[in-house]
């Protein structure tokens, strides 16, 4: 009895594997694909993650047949760099996964792995079949032509769109494009254009604008050229565009955009004056304009250009004149958004006096050597080079004198002659004789943006007043004040003492505009000019 029982248990062990194996038993791959019509599903999964369900029993039939491929011991290297679709079959529970390579270039090189990691080369005509369908949309362009608008290139979707790709046979097929029912405000615009761009030229386009709703002009995009207000307000703008057909393109179609569109009145321009002495500063005001879209060429050329700081409405700058700036006729020609505008300057020629110095040749050649010169041109290439506030930070105020002196002694564009060396310079201020500790203060309001010392100019102070204006205070003891301070018109910023280049106790004062030092008593006199 014994005997039977550990027989029995024998054999129960030696049928364990086998009733295993039937238990956990399931077809290979191959064998799902042999048989479509126990297949019931199929799904790809393309290179882009879209993915796609396949229940006809037709286009399973296809897909299987694909998979049956012929054995290949390899897969050639540049294979793997081709666009990749898994197809995965579904009989039951059991599901086969194959990861199929491809490339609509090389429609005849279609290699696929399956789940035990084998080879295959599918069927060239059922490769180039299966790149016939839609699911194997990625392997192709068929990117829309992106629409952008406004000077901030605003992407604008269509809100209708009908799209056609090429195929690796030269088929067309349709694809469903996206589309958007939003309504964009683009406020930041090209007047002229609208800042209107297409990716990919269109064979025709129709652009029609609206005010509330009723038309008011329907136009082909090659010849319109911008939407005339007298106010400035949304429009409504629908753009259709078409792209025909045609060698060289591999996609095709229509598309409808729709966006608002916030349009200016025609820039309007007007100046502060159009004759000027030299030493003097002309404002120059455009409403209806943004600084940055604004260009200016003057002939002859100036020798300085007006640099424009958006305000309130439109743009200012002012251009200013030298004691270099030749005696003439100017034509200043201004550009913004397709409108020109053309304006004449008249330059008057000023006196300017002489004066000698006669101070020693060893100090006229401490003061003035090379390094000095080096170093004091890198002090005021850096205040050149600084933002300057946008507006006018004095507002409304008229200049005040720096000193208790209001009568220079040295006047702006002397020729000045070292009596010791024969050397010659010309004065790009005024100064004025104080005695050494005299307080010096604030012309205008603004903020300080240099306080330090020039090797030539001793102590100075620099202070901005907004649109590239700024005032200049040298020989004085520029401790009082430090840099990013904001101070008001009459502000105590320093106290004179002799530092610098000088023949007596003097404050140097100077105006400069952009970077161009024009004249202090011309400002002293009219104030900032305004447009």
């Amino acid at each position: 009895m014994k005997n039977k029982v550990v027989l029995v248990i024998c054999i129960a062990v030696m049928l364990v594997p086998a009733v295993l194996a039937i238990i956990l038993y399931k077809p290979k791959p191959p064998e799902i694909v042999k048989d479509p019509e126990s297949v019931s599903l199929v799904t790809i999964t393309d290179s882009l993650t879209n993915t796609f369900t396949i229940d006809d029993k037709d286009e399973i039939k296809f897909l299987t047949d694909l998979a049956n491929g012929t054995s290949a011991q390899s897969i050639p290297d540049a294979v793997y760099g081709f666009k990749t679709f898994v197809l995965k079959f579904t009989r039951g529970d059991t599901v086969a996964s194959y990861r199929f390579y491809m490339s609509a270039e090389m429609p005849d090189q279609v290699y696929y792995k399956d789940g035990e990691d084998k080879c295959f080369k599918a069927d060239s005509l059922k490769s180039r079949s299966f790149m016939e369908k839609p699911y194997a949309v990625s392997l192709y362009d068929t990117a829309v032509p992106v629409l952008t608008v406004g000077d901030s290139s605003t992407v604008i979707s269509p809100s209708q769109i009908s799209w056609n790709y090429s195929t690796v046979d030269g088929n067309y097929i349709p694809i469903s494009a996206p589309s958007s029912s939003e309504v964009k405000n683009i406020d930041k615009i090209s007047k002229k254009t609208l800042g209107i761009s297409f990716s990919r030229k269109p064979s025709n386009a129709v652009v029609s604008v609206s005010d509330n709703g009723e038309q008011m002009f329907s136009k082909l995009l090659d010849d319109f050229t911008g939407i005339t207000t007298k106010t400035a307000k949304y429009y409504q703008v629908q753009i259709h565009a078409t792209w025909n057909e045609e060698s060289g393109q591999n996609s095709y179609g229509a598309a409808t955009y729709v966006f608002n569109a916030y349009v200016l009145p025609d820039a309007e321009f007007s100046f502060s004056a159009t004759d000027i002495q030299q030493g003097g500063m002309i404002a120059i005001r455009i409403n209806n304009a943004s600084a940055e879209g604004i260009k200016a060429e003057c002939t002859p050329d100036f020798g300085a250009q007006p640099m424009f700081y958006n305000v309130d409405g439109g743009a200012v700058a002012y251009l200013p004149t030298s004691y270099e700036t030749n005696p003439g006729e100017y034509r200043l020609s201004l550009t913004y958004d397709g409108v020109e505008y053309d304006q004449m300057i008249t330059v008057r020629e000023f006196k300017f006096n002489s004066k000698t110095y006669t101070d020693s040749e060893a100090v006229i050649k401490s003061f003035f050597s090379a390094e000095n010169a080096a170093a004091e041109e890198t002090i005021r290439e850096s205040v050149f080079s600084s933002t300057s506030s946008s507006g006018l930070l004095s507002g409304t105020e008229r200049p005040k004198f720096p000193t208790k002196r209001t009568d220079h002694k040295t006047g702006y564009g002397n020729y000045v002659t070292f009596k010791s060396t024969d050397g010659k310079a010309r004065h790009d201020g005024v100064d004025y004789d104080v005695a050494k500790g005299s307080d010096v203060k604030a012309v205008l309001s603004g903020v300080v943006v240099y306080a330090g010392n020039m090797p030539i100019h001793g102590g100075t102070v620099v202070i901005d007043h907004g649109n590239g204006v700024r005032t200049w205070y040298s020989r004085v003891d520029a401790s009082k004040v430090t840099v990013g301070q904001s101070v008001a018109q009459g502000d105590l910023i320093a106290k004179s003492n002799d530092s610098g280049f000088g023949d007596a106790s003097r404050v140097h004062f100077g105006v400069s505009v952009g970077r161009t030092f024009v004249s202090p008593l011309w400002v002293l006199e009219n104030g900032i000019p305004t447009a």
